[in-house]
């Protein structure tokens, strides 16, 4: 293509003839090639993953082998990535790859320095000036919390958004950045420091990224010879092999083989009947032993200890709790999964994708939002759906909306029956952000309940209301209702709402109230009857606590009300009242965070991080003598590598090693019911 002097074209390279013909007054314009868009890539985004990578791990020679590591992954799938989408996917690749070096390397050391080797990005993040005290602040941080406070305030990237790069809940990046500002505000001094700009060589970085992509289809290749080889060999071994003299005998190796062939199943010939239940694919299974688990250790309160405003409580330390065992739960299925090397995310044997847990309800079925990402990273559909995971049963897939061809990323389902409600928000892909609450009923149309300028926070769900809470920052939410049949505008409920959660008729709301700067007050408020518009609430406690500390959880069902708070001094508390006049109870967590609490009669479930590992492990708690079959609480951990559990009803599900760490990393989704009171005689 020959163009008149002067005139380019953004997107192609520039050459000049060779035969100099300086009359001709021409230029000869060529596209540019797959190395020549990487390289201009590197150049315009490396700064500001080096950035990213130094406020994450804290040191400037880790940070840069972390982005080289992931130029190589994204030079790999380079052509598969869409233009305008390559920092985004490139930034993702950099958390996963980050992710795995926390699970390795437990223990992080910051340096000294006292200026910031960190670039100006093409954002507007790089004309911030970084203050020294900043990065000494986050290598304080747990690495739960540094990590969600950098994608969220100096990536400012929302929740929903900092959750799904994550791979954790949204519940755990609300606890996570609420504790980390909490703790960043008590270690911040006012001195800035300068930039130093980073500078990265091009073709050394695509040279390096050749390379690996050599060493990486060299690997396959030796791998693929591998199966093929053990494949033989099993066909050859799984026995019974007949030898001369000796006889059939079944080579070592063999019973393996077998598995693998008879699908995890192998026939005695001995005489021994296994016990009838799922086929466990290789999670970890419940402990069994012969006679029920002897309960978890409570004490009264020690002298002086702060139990809040429950009365004379017994106290459970989460430490002591007791593996989950098959006396408490009667595992029915288990889907195993297998990591995309792509997306990152695990997928079933029929291809499909595990469900992120949050919507259980009392019938089993499991509504999780889903997003539908390209190669690239980028956001290309999104879903609400259930059972989606399921090979023998039906999918309900609910598309997402979009606004001015923007799609809303779904997010915080809340199941009920055969009814389901969630948010959705534009998140950053828009000029504003805007969000709606949507709902659906088996066998209706989804509705779309409100449409707004702002954010959704968290949703619940009545009998006969949907309730979400809005607002700028997390001190300054509102709570919000309307009729799940459209019926009339929102009304507000309260302001200032840190928590809120509902069952079947009720709704409970932690609202902070007014304070000085050494206390605060928050408010656990309980609202009925809101089909005959009773929006008015009353107070069922009140709390006094520091001014940085947060109840971020609630629950509630006909026999308890629970929460939590967060506090500097002693990390997690969850406080449970019996409604019935019984034992309250506290279970103390200083050094775990709690999401995810859910509440079924007098049971209670919730999720933890340890504040070095983000997806720490699951409680099934029996808060009352009716369930824990003794006259206390009783406090059992769920086993294996726990991602999320939930609870509705008497129905339980838990998702086992949902962390791919390894190309050959394995998941599970187990489903099942809880034993309604154990029998300890």
């Amino acid at each position: 293509m020959r163009r008149e002097s002067g005139t380019t074209m953004g997107d192609l390279g520039v050459g000049m003839p060779s035969d100099g013909g300086a009359g001709l007054g021409v230029l000869v314009e060529v596209p540019r090639t797959r190395d020549a868009e990487f390289t201009a890539f590197v150049r315009d985004c490396g700064p500001y993953l080096h950035r990213t990578a130094y406020l994450l791990c804290g040191d400037p020679h880790r940070a840069e082998e972390l982005v080289q590591s992931t130029f190589e992954r994204v030079y790999r799938t380079w052509a598969k990535v869409k233009p305008g989408t390559q920092r985004a996917y490139a930034r993702q690749i950099l958390v996963n790859l980050r992710i795995d070096g926390w699970r390795h390397t437990r223990r992080e050391s910051f340096p000294g320095d006292d200026k910031i080797p960190v670039a100006p990005a093409s954002d507007h993040a790089g004309h911030v000036v970084l203050r020294d005290e900043l990065v000494r602040g986050l290598a304080q941080l747990p690495v739960s919390q540094r990590r969600v406070v950098v994608l969220r305030h100096l990536l400012d990237l929302p929740e929903a958004e900092v959750a799904r790069e994550l791979g954790i809940a949204v519940g755990t990046v609300k606890a996570a950045n609420s504790r980390g500002l909490a703790r960043l505000r008590d270690l911040l001094v006012a001195q800035t420091e300068t930039i130093e700009p980073v500078a990265f060589d091009e073709q050394t970085v695509l040279d390096r990224s050749r390379a690996a992509l050599r060493r990486r289809r060299a690997r396959q290749a030796v791998g693929a010879a591998c199966v093929v080889l053990l494949l033989a060999f099993g066909v050859v071994t799984r026995g019974p092999v007949p030898l001369p003299v000796v006889g059939p005998v079944v080579l070592p190796g063999g019973d393996l083989i077998a598995r693998l062939f008879d699908g995890g199943r192998v026939e005695r010939t001995d005489g021994f009947t296994p016990v009838p239940g799922p086929d466990l694919a290789g999670s970890t299974p419940l402990a069994c032993p012969e006679n029920v688990p002897g309960p978890t250790p409570a004490r009264a309160p020690e002298a002086g200890e702060d139990v809040g405003v429950v009365v004379d409580p017994v106290v459970v330390d989460a430490a002591d709790a007791r593996p989950l065992s098959c006396y408490d739960v009667d595992v029915e299925a288990v889907t195993p999964a297998a990591f995309d090397d792509e997306t990152g995310r695990p997928v079933t044997n029929d291809g499909k994708p595990m469900p992120q847990l949050g919507g259980l309800t009392e019938t089993g079925d499991i509504w999780a939002a889903e997003g539908q990402f390209g190669p690239s990273g980028a956001l290309e559909g999104a879903f609400v759906q259930a059972d989606a995971h399921r090979s023998d049963g039906p999918t309900t897939s609910i598309p997402a909306d979009t606004i001015n061809d923007v799609v809303l990323v779904p997010y915080d389902v809340a199941a009920r029956g055969d009814r389901v409600v969630w948010g959705e928000t534009t998140g950053e892909q828009g000029p504003t952000r805007t969000s709606q609450v949507r709902t659906f009923q088996a066998g209706g149309e989804p509705r779309t309940l409100t449409t707004y300028e702002g954010y959704v926070w968290e949703v619940a769900l009545t009998s006969d209301h949907a309730l979400w809470t809005d607002g700028a920052s997390e001190d300054e939410r509102r709570l919000l209702t309307t009729a799940l049949d459209g019926a009339g505008a929102p009304t507000e409920l309260a302001d200032h709402v840190t928590a809120v959660t509902a069952d079947d008729d009720e709704v409970v709301a932690a609202v902070l109230g007014p304070g000085s700067a050494d206390t605060r007050t928050t408010s656990i408020r309980l609202f009925e009857d809101l089909a005959d518009e009773n929006f008015t609430g009353s107070t069922l406690f009140e709390i006094e606590h520091g001014p940085s500390d947060r109840v971020l959880e609630v629950a509630v069902s006909d026999d308890l009300v629970a929460w939590t708070t967060v506090s500097d001094t002693q990390g997690t508390t969850l406080f449970v009242v019996d409604r019935r006049g019984g034992t309250d109870s506290v279970v103390r967590a200083p050094d775990e965070s709690i999401n995810g609490l859910r509440a079924s009669g007098s049971l209670l479930l919730w999720n933890s991080a340890d504040g070095e590992d983000p997806k720490g492990p699951a409680y099934l708690y029996r808060a009352l003598p009716a369930v824990s079959g003794y006259d206390g609480p009783d406090l059992a951990r769920f086993v294996g590598d726990t991602e999320r559990a939930d609870l509705a009803g008497d129905r339980v599900v838990w998702g086992e090693g949902f962390v791919p760490q390894t190309a050959f990393a394995r998941a599970w989704l187990i489903e099942g019911t809880v034993t309604p009171t154990l029998d300890r005689g």
